[in-house]
């Protein structure tokens, strides 16, 4: 199966791009796409997913491409992460979501903590393959707020997880079969808190390559008055 990527990363109206990305295909041949978004307000965000994307993606060079390598990879980005905040005063409180997936004949693996997304698109659905580890999330799961109370919960954005915590994050492993014509996304909230699930299934599915959808999702965000750092990346299976 051949995979085509395309991706791109915006300050939005900030003046720092907390948002990292990259994107390789390994050398056992699965294609790899990392995406981070360093927490705002913290300081030393952008330190902090820069950080953790190269951290990961060292470690999966040096052990291939799996499932455990991958929650491995993202466990030693966060011992990265917290080893750099005693060197810094200014770097103590740094922090950073990251999710990841590889692709590959034989199907997704990914690894996720925080609230950056991973999604598929197929035929005419869209299916999220990550949970965000969110205060709202959890208690939208626990049955304590409605759809509708959810989508106006005023602390629904607040991290509970999140790689450099002081305690142990959460880090899920997730993965999904992969079907030629599939459209597998990551974005971080700057993008999906703007482009919604329906929008981003039309946007998907009439986009004949990842060049094109990562274009028109970058105008759609600024159409919608982005008020963060916005970050994609879309793979292309075929």
């Amino acid at each position: 199966m051949k995979i085509t990527f395309s991706q791109f990363s915006n300050p939005g109206p900030r003046a720092v791009n907390e948002d990292s990305l990259d994107c390789w295909v390994a050398n056992s041949g699965e294609t790899v796409a990392v995406i981070a978004d360093g927490l705002g307000g913290m300081g030393g965000g952008d330190n902090a997913s820069r950080l953790a994307i190269a951290e990961f993606r060292k470690h999966l060079e040096r052990f291939g491409v799996t499932e455990d390598s991958m929650k491995k990879g993202a466990l030693e980005a966060h011992q990265a992460i917290r080893e750099a905040q005693t060197r810094e005063d200014s770097q103590k409180r740094m922090a950073t979501t990251l999710t990841a997936v590889a692709l590959s004949n034989r199907g997704i693996l990914g690894v996720h903590c925080g609230d950056s997304r991973a999604t598929i698109a197929r035929g005419k659905g869209i299916k999220r393959l990550s949970k965000d580890h969110s205060e709202g999330q959890r208690l939208f799961d626990a049955g304590k707020l409605t759809k509708q109370e959810f989508a106006t919960y005023e602390r629904k954005h607040i991290l509970e997880s999140a790689l450099g915590d002081r305690s142990e994050p959460i880090i899920d492993n997730f993965n999904f079969d992969l079907q030629a014509g599939d459209r597998v996304l990551l974005t971080t909230d700057g993008v999906h808190n703007i482009v919604l699930l329906r929008q981003m299934q039309e946007l998907a599915s009439t986009s004949s390559t990842a060049n094109e959808l990562t274009s028109r999702v970058a105008v759609a965000v600024e159409d919608g008055g982005p008020s963060d750092n916005f970050s994609m990346v879309a793979l292309y299976a075929e």
